[in-house]
């Protein structure tokens, strides 16, 4: 009854009503830049900012990158862990201007234990090596709400295990086997 005499009253006065829904500029989400927290210990050193950059060519699937920058964005001493993953969204869930999503990836993690050096290193970490990689797998909840028509605000929680085989000597870690967990927050389009 409320929406009747609302609509009539739009009519009445010219104004028009519109339902506000998301509609984003290629019909999907296509990119988000997020900082947070990544769960996996890193050792002395100043606590730097985790970002993770995504873009999505389609609806359910994207492209990954997150770390503190070395390498990229600063160039100083300090460790980091950098994943770069392809993820895929098997269950989505969408109501109005919020949606939700699970999200799993496969990707390559990379360790350091201090400044990056370009490119990955594979396999057993040899002495003096400041640097190793190796494969992940991750799942994680994405939650989306689209704050107008075309950009969005988003949380992000991913966990994983990677395997890499230089953890060891270059981070000092026991085990090759790398947990992790993170939490990012940020924007998108």
């Amino acid at each position: 009854m409320l929406v009747v005499l609302l609509s009539l009253a739009a009519t009445a006065s010219e104004f028009s009503f519109r339902a506000d829904v998301p509609q984003p500029l290629a019909g999907h989400a296509v990119f988000e830049l997020r900082a947070g927290v990544d769960g996996v210990a890193q050792r002395e050193g100043p606590m730097r900012p985790y970002i993770c950059a995504e873009a999505s060519p389609m609806s359910r699937v994207s492209v990954e990158a997150c770390g503190n920058g070395s390498g990229f964005l600063h160039q100083a001493e300090g460790p980091d862990v950098a994943h770069f993953r392809l993820r895929g969204a098997p269950l989505v869930h969408e109501e109005g201007r919020l949606h939700a999503m699970m999200m799993v990836g496969v990707g390559i993690t990379e360790v350091q234990s201090t400044a990056d050096t370009p490119g990955f290193k594979f396999g057993s970490a040899n002495e003096g090596q400041i640097e190793a990689a190796g494969p992940e797998a991750s799942v994680g909840f994405k939650g989306r709400y689209w704050m107008s028509r075309q950009s969005h605000v988003a949380v992000d929680v991913v966990a994983g295990t990677a395997y890499i085989p230089g953890a060891p000597a270059v981070m000092g870690w026991a085990s090759p086997v790398v947990p992790f967990v993170s939490l990012t927050t940020g924007m998108g389009f």
